[in-house]
């Protein structure tokens, strides 16, 4: 009997396969495209593996596809074949009051007019 964690995980699996082959690639040439061996990647799509998160990420990216969407498409899949509800994935919406990777700017915690050299480390004595 699967843990319901070695479940997901073959669902995730299975998952990656149907993306790949519905952006009409192949195993051999996905993993090719992302620098893994094929039979690591046909080992994880299969469930034989725990599927790493870079690998994850990495297929993801090269079928222009969010991670998180894969997920819970996987997640999905696992409800719809008969497994049992093991995990909720939650997709993760930006905030509109937190600014985004292009609005980062740099911050200062504190200025001070000493010079570095002349700050004391009294604390540490």
């Amino acid at each position: 009997m699967k843990t319901p964690g070695e479940q997901f995980n073959a669902a995730v699996g299975r998952q990656l396969r149907a993306e790949i082959a519905a952006a009409g690639s192949s195993i051999a040439a996905m993993a090719r495209e992302i620098g893994i061996a094929r039979s690591a990647l046909d080992n994880y799509v299969t469930g034989k593996r725990a599927i790493p998160v870079p690998v994850v990420y990495a297929v993801s990216t090269a079928l222009d596809v969010e991670p998180h969407v894969v997920l819970n498409r996987a997640e999905e899949r696992l409800r719809a074949e008969g497994g049992r509800h093991i995990a909720t994935v939650t997709p993760l919406h930006p905030r509109t009051d937190v600014p985004g990777r292009r609005q980062d700017e740099s911050e200062v915690a504190f200025e001070s007019p000493l010079a570095h050299d002349d700050d004391t480390d009294d604390l540490y004595d």
